[in-house]
């Protein structure tokens, strides 16, 4: 299902980038600034890889390696293990996050990095997603009376619970 919310709709246009002969301390201490968990690796505006807390975590600090002297090139995720588009949809970008088990996806337009889209613009984005499963549920012929057609929050009397869409609206058992 398609939510009609594209990447270039709810990206953070604004990335702090490193480069690949950064070290690793002055990458994490730029992260660390930012407040971000992971940064896309950049040649110019091309991208090269991504470097997250996790692979700090896991190949330098793990392995007590001196992140002064360490380069970004060596510790970064390369190739990446997945992309967005900037006319993506978000329930595409969020199943890619989900199936490569990652909390963030650059997003390229023409080879060049253009913004990224984390688990947190997803969740951020998630009452809009559920809004548009309603939409088009009501819209269609699947609530069928008599078999639940969702779940959430009853348009009669307002409890939570399975849901069947009746004459236009959704409601529950009792208001049936």
């Amino acid at each position: 299902m398609k939510s009609g919310l594209r990447a270039i709709d709810f990206m953070s246009h604004k990335v702090v980038t490193v480069t690949p002969n950064m070290t690793i301390k002055e990458a994490a201490k730029l992260m660390n600034s930012h407040r971000v968990g992971g940064v896309p690796v950049c040649e110019g505006e091309r991208l090269v890889g991504l470097l997250t807390e996790r692979d700090i975590m896991l190949r330098v600090i793990a392995l007590d390696r001196r992140p002064s002297s360490l380069k970004v090139k060596s510790v970064m995720q390369s190739p990446l293990k997945a992309t967005g588009k900037k006319f993506e949809d978000l329930s595409s970008l969020a199943r890619k996050m989900h199936e490569h088990d990652i909390s963030k996806i650059p997003i390229i337009d023409k080879g060049r990095l253009i913004g990224i889209v984390t688990n947190k613009d997803i969740v951020a984005h998630a009452p809009d997603l559920l809004d548009t499963f309603i939409e088009r549920l009501a819209a269609s012929d699947k609530g069928m009376s008599g078999h639940p057609a969702a779940f959430g929050q009853c348009e009669g009397c307002g409890s939570h619970g399975h849901l069947h869409f009746v004459s236009g609206q959704f409601t529950c058992d009792e208001c049936n």
